[in-house]
């Protein structure tokens, strides 16, 4: 009597454990948690592109002054040939 007690409660148990831990992963799998992955993903990349550009353009600026090209003219002529594409 008292193993049946004993496995009733084990199996309880595990079983509790096993529906707990399907629920957190079908929330996990959830199209708003998917949702919320890809914009995460999304945002760094928009930040590294960014942080990318910024980099450019300093790198840029940097040759432009070691090799003594007119910044101001330069800069006029990219404005109007360049776009932003984000």
């Amino acid at each position: 009597m008292i193993r049946r007690i004993l496995w009733f409660v084990i199996g309880t148990a595990v079983g509790v454990y096993a529906v707990t831990r399907l629920k957190k992963r079908a929330q996990v799998l959830a199209p708003e948690s998917l949702q919320q992955s890809a914009e995460k993903v999304a945002s760094a990349i928009r930040h590294f592109g960014d942080e990318v550009r910024a980099g450019m353009a300093e790198r840029e600026t940097e040759l432009r002054d070691a090799l003594g090209i007119d910044t101001a003219a330069a800069h006029q002529n990219d404005s109007t040939q360049r776009e932003d594409y984000r």
